[in-house]
């Protein structure tokens, strides 16, 4: 107890550096916890399901991308009932969809908030391994109209009373379904790819076909079946044979090419992202922590002296440096399990995850926190019994013998910490330019548009809507369209002969109205545009440049589009970007259709606000019971690129972090540094130095650890970088100010966390550092 006392006074009286070591390894530990956490909980997706690895994922080819070796998971069900009939290796299936409501009423009072709902095949409880807290996994969904819902809808609608046989009515348009509640399910706390909150029984042709395998089969040989009897298994489209092919159930998680609104996804990228960023943070603190440890052990080491001559032993040295070093850590882990609540919001914000107080707690989450204290105490373990092994103690005995000088610095600590914070400003400054070029970057269209969705039950009074808009003076111009033209396009399969050989294309499809054009602000670079004359707009479109580009021998307008060729050509306009500017703009038509449930509104000059107004007082008018359903074109496609804002969201905080640990790094460093010279900086005063010659000595160390952290950041930060922007095709330039900036950002950083000391320890009176020589 006497010595635990002396341990923890003998912290105290170092309060710099045990201040420092926990603040740093409690943000290292709280933010290496939350990765490793996070990428723990994204890897095992999906692996509560009891049967999971004899569970696969059925694909087919793609309808629309022949040629292209894509696959789609779209799958009908005369395909999957037939696979599961014929082949004994298939023991079962499941079949899973979307489905909506867009309203709900329960017991006369409606709710606007829309619920995640799926159709699924009847066993789907007993397919996966949802947990059912009601009722008989294999008879819930048996009826047309049973529905099951999840504990926290159960609540909402029903606070603690039985939920099970109460009525609700899903609302879609016009169309009111009164559905039995005949299951309650509770969501899981592990991650899930299939999310939803309420379940019915499957409907329509086409949907996500799931298969379990017999134990033992082998997936690669039943493709090759499926290959073998590919005529025989009906397609997609009941039409021309595809080739199916399985894929891991957990594995498709990882596939970021579906896009269905039940199906949750995450890019591979995101969990070396987070792996790399975790390491860089940790290490920056552990560095911080061992360099201190370093200075620790330099300060004791003429007491380890004394006690060794006195006949101590190194283990016992040994032991109670390692019941500081735990004390420290514990205490820091503490304060990091603090943190660690403190930030999920943000990171659950950034990641787009859903981490809880519940899932860290979690004993099998604490295992993971606890692996990373052990593994700083046995580091902390191995670097003092290796310091110890080279420590010539007696050396501290002799007079002058514990003066260290420069061996307070550990360079390749500090040039580590000081590069990984260079890589992250390089990661944040780019980011910042490649998210800025997309938003100032035209797309052809006119970003301040709104768009205004109409419900379907009130699809009469669309052309009501328009005409009330156009009476407004704020308003300048409204089409009516099919749906949004950003990532709400429909696709064609055309078939078209050239030189006797059948090709086929697919090229994306919008409608709209006369005013859809000028609406939207789309260029015609050749012909014209619609007449506003329906009988003669009819069968009239408009090609995109990309479009005509693929028949450069034709002159199209005034002839039929190739593969549908009642719809004739009456312009073609610049291309405009639909989707991601991460791919190039594909092929697209815009056919004249005067019907449809999306108005596109223009304000007048300078009348955005009024105009929006304008809308909202309309819809109120004339759809008092929904919420107001309206977004602007700019809206919509930043959305498209929301992964870059939290990309540089998420490298910003790292970055700001790395900086923090580098900066209390380094003014330990100096602080200590400056100590012991402080009778070298009194004598080099006394003999006419002058204080900026003083501050020159002692940063000009620090000065050189950042051109060599430079030197190693800058062609790591370009490679990265440069891969990361081959993803897009369109972006922008690694120019060379980048990285000189973010060198010089370094650079003022670390002279301004060191320079204040430096300057308090050359302008002091030199007389105290030498009244005891």
């Amino acid at each position: 107890m006497l010595k635990l006392k002396i341990i923890i006074r003998g912290l105290f009286r170092q309060k710099l550096n045990t201040g420092i070591i926990i603040i740093s390894l409690a943000i290292g530990m709280a933010c290496v916890n939350l990765i490793a956490m996070f990428i723990n909980r994204e890897l095992n997706t999906d692996a509560f399901h009891k049967q999971k690895e004899q569970m696969y994922a059925l694909r087919c080819d793609d309808l629309f991308n022949k040629g292209k070796g894509q696959q789609t998971y779209l799958c009908s069900e005369g395909s999957v009932e037939y696979i599961k009939d014929n082949f004994i290796q298939v023991e079962d299936y499941c079949r899973v969809s979307p489905a909506s409501a867009q309203k709900v009423v329960v017991n006369n009072e409606t709710y606007y908030d829309r619920p995640g709902v799926i159709a699924a095949s009847k066993n789907f409880f007993s397919f996966f391994s949802y947990q059912l807290l009601t009722n008989n996994p294999k008879t819930s969904l048996e009826a047309d109209n049973d529905l099951v819902i999840s504990e926290d809808l159960s609540q909402k609608y029903f606070g603690t009373g039985n939920a099970v046989g109460q009525i609700i009515t899903l609302v879609n348009g016009e169309k009111e379904e009164p559905m039995i509640v005949t299951g309650v399910f509770r969501k899981p706390l592990e991650n899930t790819q299939i999310r939803f909150d309420m379940v019915r029984p499957a409907k329509g042709k086409n949907s996500r076909c799931f298969v379990r395998l017999a134990s033992g089969a082998n997936p690669q040989e039943l493709e090759k079946i499926f290959a073998a009897n590919k005529a025989a298994i009906p397609s997609i489209n009941d039409g021309t044979p595809g080739q199916y092919s399985l894929k891991p159930f957990q594995d498709t998680y990882f596939d970021t090419s579906r896009h269905i609104s039940f199906e949750a996804s995450r890019d591979k990228t995101d969990l070396w992202i987070a792996l790399i960023i975790g390491l860089v943070i940790i290490g920056i603190a552990s560095f911080n922590y061992l360099g201190l440890v370093n200075n620790n052990l330099i300060e004791k080491n003429k007491a380890y002296a004394v006690q060794r001559v006195n006949g101590g032993s190194k283990f016992g040295f040994v032991i109670n440096f390692m019941t500081e070093s735990l004390i420290v850590v514990g205490i820091s882990f503490l304060l990091s399990l603090i943190l660690m609540l403190w930030m999920v919001p943000f990171f659950n914000h950034l990641t787009s995850t859903n981490i809880t107080s519940d899932f860290i707690f979690n004993p099998k989450q604490m295992l993971i926190l606890s692996e990373v204290v052990a593994v700083l105490l046995i580091i902390t373990l191995l670097f003092v019994v290796f310091r110890i092994r080279k420590n010539k103690y007696l050396n501290a005995l002799k007079p002058g013998g514990n003066q260290i000088g420069k061996r307070v610095q550990m360079p390749a600590f500090n040039i580590f910490q000081l590069a990984s914070s260079l890589v992250l400003i390089i990661f944040s400054i780019i980011i910042i330019k490649q998210t800025n070029y997309i938003t100032q970057k035209p797309i052809g269209l006119d970003k301040q548009v709104f768009e205004v969705k109409i419900p379907a039950q009130y699809a009469s009074i669309v052309s009501v809507f328009k005409e009330e808009l156009r009476t407004n003076s704020s308003v300048g111009l409204v089409s009516i369209a099919g749906a949004s033209p950003v990532l709400e396009h429909f696709m064609f399969l055309l078939h078209y002969n050239e030189n006797g050989v059948e090709k086929e294309y697919s090229p994306s499809g919008f409608t709209g109205d006369e005013n859809y054009i000028a609406t939207l602000g789309i260029r015609i670079v050749e012909g014209s545009g619609f007449s506003g004359n329906p009988e003669s707009d009819k069968n009239k479109c408009l090609i995109n440049e990309s479009l005509a580009a693929m028949f450069p021998t034709q002159n199209l307008i005034g002839k039929g589009v190739p593969g549908m060729e009642n719809k004739i050509v009456t312009g073609i306009v610049k291309d405009f970007h639909y989707s991601s500017l991460k791919s190039l703009v594909e092929p697209a038509l815009i056919a004249y259709d005067p019907k449809g449930l999306h108005l596109m509104v223009k304000a007048s000059e300078n009348q955005l606000a009024l105009a929006q107004d304008a809308i909202a007082k309309t819809w109120k008018k004339l759809i008092p019971d929904y919420p107001l359903d309206m977004e602007t074109i700019g809206d919509r496609y930043e959305f498209l690129h929301r992964e870059n804002k939290k990309y540089l969201q998420l490298i910003g905080a790292c970055s700001v972090i790395s900086v923090f640990l580098s900066m209390i790094g380094l003014f330990a460093i100096s602080f200590q540094s400056s100590r012991y010279r402080t009778k070298e900086i009194g004598i080099r005063k006394v003999n006419g130095a002058k204080i900026s010659e003083v501050m020159t000595m002692l940063n000009k160390d620090f000065v050189k650890w950042v051109a060599i952290a430079f030197v190693i950041a800058t062609p790591i930060a370009w490679y990265a970088m440069n891969k990361w922007l081959e993803s897009f095709a369109y972006k922008t330039n690694l120019s060379w100010w980048i990285f000189a900036l973010a060198g010089l950002l370094a650079l003022g950083i670390a002279l301004l966390t060191v320079s204040w000391q430096s300057w308090k320890a050359a302008t002091r009176n030199p007389v105290e550092a030498l009244r005891y020589e």
